[in-house]
């Protein structure tokens, strides 16, 4: 753990390296406690994103993704991996495709194309999930702002 090397390493900071890492646990419990609360109150758990980043939370809060790139976001999808996507947003009645936040947006504009409907003339909207896999945009974001932006965005696509 991150607080027993800062120890190791700094022992005369023991007392504020276990009070800090106290506070940011009980930071990320708050964080699971309105996932869990929000998300158990939606009725359909359908989602749909650019590639499959988001297993742990699919997992953790019984979520279902449907994706274009399964694990490789940098993988070329073929017509039938946007076409079944495009069919569960069409049978899911999904009105959000999430993408993380550095994807270019023209790398999914045949998906918003294909989604297209008489109900939805504009296709599908475009959201973003952060990942967390790269620095945030914005210096001044940390780990759980953006997870409960994720928790927003999600909550924007779904029935709940």
């Amino acid at each position: 753990m991150v607080r027993d090397a800062l120890i190791e390493a700094f022992p005369e900071g023991e007392a504020d390296f276990t009070a800090n890492a106290e506070a940011y646990m009980a930071e990320l419990l708050t964080l699971h406690e309105e996932f869990s609360s929000a998300l158990a109150a939606c009725e359909a758990k359908d989602i749909a994103a650019n590639h499959n980043a988001y297993a742990y939370m699919a997992e953790r809060y019984d979520l279902q993704f449907v994706t274009v790139h399964g694990l490789d976001p940098e993988g070329e999808p073929t017509a039938a991996d946007i076409a079944e996507v495009v069919e569960t947003i069409e049978e899911g009645d999904i009105s959000i495709f999430y993408v993380e936040e550095f994807t270019d947006p023209d790398s999914v504009s045949s998906l918003v194309e294909q989604s297209k409907s008489d109900t939805m003339p504009e296709g599908v909207t475009l959201m973003t999930l952060h990942t967390m896999e790269l620095p945030p945009k914005d210096s001044n974001d940390g780990y759980v702002d953006l997870m409960k932006e994720n928790l927003d965005n999600i909550l924007a696509g779904m029935t709940c």
